[in-house]
């Protein structure tokens, strides 16, 4: 992988994990009556993003895995968390 595909996912994978966060934030503040939809809608979420992620992955780098990738996709997560769903006032 070059030095250029590197810096793609990186980027990638950090925005990747941001939208993640923001559309399961979403998806939670829906009220599901019945445990099975709530599982089956989840299920389908969770799939969804997973294979979106891939697929995106795939056109970058022809989905060449490493390390750091799941790094950034949690540092995204936690980046997101920190600076838009943080409930503390300052």
């Amino acid at each position: 992988m070059t030095l250029e595909e590197q810096f793609k996912v990186i980027f990638y994978s950090f925005t990747y994990g941001m939208f993640f966060l923001t559309t399961l934030k979403l998806l939670k503040s829906f009220n599901f009556k019945k445990l099975f939809i709530k599982f089956i809608v989840e299920l389908i979420f969770m799939v969804f993003h997973v294979s979106l992620f891939y697929f995106l992955l795939y056109k970058i780098n022809k989905a060449m895995l490493s390390f750091y990738i799941l790094l950034f996709f949690i540092l995204g997560l936690c980046f997101c968390q920190l600076l838009y769903f943080n409930d503390k006032k300052c």
